[in-house]
């Protein structure tokens, strides 16, 4: 294989979070990791995937705004390993704690769903700034579109993510991150099920392999029990259907098992390839310093050197290269074994590394995502050199036995070097209610609660939410629920105990309830509904937030030129002015009707157009209050809210294959404005007197019509 191993192909893994030419509006994304930084996924990946034009370091506001409003409507999640899972995150989207007993979640698995796309990523890399900018990783897209669609990716996937679903605490309370995660898959089930199935490569085949430990009790609604699962096994029994076992394998792998005397991982592996022919295996392990000291240092144990010779099996070293070619330092973290035979050759990469927990072999399992590709050898193929290709070239150790076997180094993995004291399995879940009747919905496991134990809200100071012996003072319940009386929600919760503290990982019960961003109340009825009306909304987004910049740069084409309904020498008739302005809020509201006309791709997004920050409801509540603050004009405010509803009675949804059907959207919107009507005839009931008679009762019957 080394003849073919080159180290050219490179590429951008934010990248895959892009949606394809044609996906169309963002569905939702799933997503799990081991260490996790919130900040890249929130301002990078789900950027990425949303399409947020704005940049989150120059246009600060745009971007909440636009990014909030995309979210409102889209489905986001992200599985983290229990230990790493209370950070700090927008209550916009979910994280979920995994617990893992002896073992981690570990995979690197994101599912991205578009209205006519639908991506798997596989990955080695972590949802940390490292794994996406300077380590040297390995990712694998498979996509499905309507045309093109291999249905065993995305069902493969969407069953090891609701098998990790089954590992979040909480999973038999039916709390509400857990729902809304099955809620997605589910969806994406739905979508791709007529999708038109892709004619498979004859020479080149690919399949998903897994991790898992087993669950036969299963908490989830109608779960069914978990089956322990190996990747090694799972990768070597798909190439036995394409020949005899491998005869070579190579192995990359960061991290290694603390084994001296032999290795469990390399014992089985060898048992599992070709017997009555020579088996060669070669081992890519980190250095420790500089790869030219003598003797080397390897952070690898030396039972890799002696476990192969147990099976009559040929072994050699060669170094992880921990810079790229421009001899920029990057960490080595990718996890790659190669199996061949002489009548294949096949590569799997993912987040497993050549360690028991990573592999699936014994009691202590991780969850690991894998992506396993078989090349055929066949007269003149391609595909094969191509795979290969893939394996970078590394430097030979031509002399293990001289080198020192330092055995697996914490300190040289990002990993390892991020574990940290576990939060007792006893704090199950909370849960933020936001709205008027604010929240924290506590769920415990009284049996493996410490004797002494507080919460801690985490902000600019800590203040106590709740302590044991408040819990004892309330009959040591299940669930507690604990008034919240800030308007905004906690930013972080931290539980201390006699062992230590850490935090606990905090989701919204209701993110249509979480209160707006500051900023939109200076947001005017008129700027909303051009917003609400653009055509593209990150234009209007940015333009809104630089009008509302304290300083305005000059411009030099724009700020010296005279505006033409400024000019001095122009005549001027209110009767004009008046009639201008109702004609340009004629056409947006006719483009805020096509806009409400769309597909949409579930109950969220129509949701959330029509009550989230930026939606119907809250416009209709600042041309309301514009009633009230009128000052003499009174009869046009009205008119105005009367021309707003008349546009909404007349929208007529247009579905298309796959989007909410018309009688599902009807179900929602026609109640939905029938209340909204009632609510606004209520709030201008007070300003009567100060409606001209006509106007009055041509409100009236606005109001009459749309409420039918």
């Amino acid at each position: 294989m080394s003849k073919h191993r080159n180290n050219t192909l490179t590429g951008s893994m934010l990248d895959l979070w892009r949606p394809p030419t044609g996906a169309g509006d963002a569905i939702g994304c799933l997503a799990t990791t081991y260490t996790f930084t919130p900040s890249l996924f929130d301002e990078q990946c789900l950027a990425r995937f949303l399409e947020v034009e704005s940049e989150p370091n120059r246009e600060e506001l745009a971007f909440l705004l636009e990014r909030e409003s995309r979210l409102g409507g889209t489905y986001a999640g992200v599985m983290v390993d229990h230990t790493q899972a209370g950070v700090e995150h927008s209550l916009r989207w979910d994280i979920m704690p995994v617990r893992i007993a002896a073992g981690k979640q570990h995979a690197k698995l994101s599912l991205l769903a578009w209205r006519n796309h639908v991506r798997v990523i596989i990955a080695s890399a972590n949802l940390t700034d490292p794994g996406y900018r300077s380590n040297q990783e390995v990712a694998m897209a498979l996509d499905a579109t309507p045309g093109h669609a291999i249905a065993e990716y995305v069902s493969d996937a969407i069953t090891f993510l609701r098998s990790l679903l089954a590992f979040v605490p909480g999973a038999n309370r039916s709390v509400p991150e857990i729902d809304r995660a099955l809620g997605f898959l589910n969806q994406v089930e739905r979508q791709v099920a007529d999708w038109t199935g892709a004619r498979r490569h004859k020479a080149l085949r690919q399949r998903l392999v897994f991790t898992l430990p087993s669950l036969r009790d299963n908490p989830l609604p109608n779960g069914k029990s978990i089956p322990a699962r190996s990747s090694l096994e799972e990768a070597v029994g798909s190439c036995r259907q394409y020949g005899a076992s491998p005869s070579e394998a190579w192995v990359a792998s960061p991290f290694y098992d603390f084994d001296s005397e032999a290795d469990e991982v390399t014992a089985t592996l060898c048992k599992l390839m070709a017997r009555g022919s020579s088996r060669d295996l070669c081992f890519c392990v980190p250095a420790v310093g500089d790869a030219d000291e003598h003797p080397i240092r390897l952070a690898a144990p030396a039972s890799l050197m002696h476990t192969p010779g147990r099976y009559s099996a040929q072994v050699e070293f060669e170094i992880l290269p921990q810079k790229d070619s421009d001899k920029n330092a990057r960490p080595w973290h990718a996890k790659m074994l190669a199996l061949q035979s002489n009548t294949y050759s096949a590569l799997m990469m993912g987040s497993s590394n050549f360690t028991k927990a990573g592999m699936g072999l014994g009691h202590r399992r991780n969850a690991e995502a894998n992506i396993l590709t078989i090349a055929e050898r066949r007269a003149h193929a391609r595909e094969p050199g191509l795979l290969e290709a893939i394996w970078p070239a590394m430097e030979r150790i031509a002399d293990p036995h001289a080198a020192q076997w330092l055995g697996p180094s914490l300190e040289g993995d990002e990993e390892q070097r991020a574990e940290g004291v576990p939060l007792p399995s006893g704090f199950v879940s909370v849960t933020y209610r936001a709205g008027n009747d604010r929240r924290l919905i506590m769920n415990f496991d009284p049996d493996h609660l410490p004797d002494e134990w507080s919460v801690l809200s985490c902000g600019q100071q800590q203040e106590l939410v709740l302590d044991s012996d408040q819990w004892i003072e309330r009959n040591r319940a299940d669930t507690l629920e604990v008034n919240w009386e800030p308007v905004q929600p906690p930013v972080k919760l931290l539980v201390r105990w006699s062992g230590g503290e850490a935090f606990w990982a905090l989701n919204v019960e209701d993110a249509k309830q979480l209160p707006p961003p500051a900023a939109l109340e200076k947001m005017s009825a008129d700027d909303m509904l051009l917003i609400l009306a653009a055509s593209d909304p990150s234009a209007a987004f940015r333009a809104w937030a630089k009008s509302q910049q304290a300083e305005q740069p000059f411009d030099d084409e724009l700020d010296a030129a005279t505006p033409a309904d400024l000019d001095p020498l122009r005549r001027y008739d209110l009767r004009v002015t008046f009639l201008h302005r109702i004609r340009s809020r004629a056409r947006v509201l006719a483009q805020l009707r096509q806009n409400l006309q769309r597909p949409m791709w579930g109950t969220q997004a129509l949701q959330w157009r029509l009550e989230g920050f930026i939606g119907i409801k809250p416009l209709a509540e600042r041309l309301v209050r514009d009633i009230a603050q009128a000052d003499g004009k009174a009869d046009e405010a009205v008119l105005v809210l009367a021309d707003f509803l008349i546009v909404l009675h007349e929208v007529e949804y247009e579905p298309v294959d796959g989007s909410l059907t018309k009688s599902t959207f009807n179900k929602m919107y026609r109640p939905f404005l029938s209340g909204l009507v009632g609510m606004l005839n209520e709030e201008v009931r007070p300003a009567r007197s100060l409606i001209a008679p006509d106007v009055l009762a041509f409100w009236d019957r606005v109001v009459q019509r749309c409420q039918i």
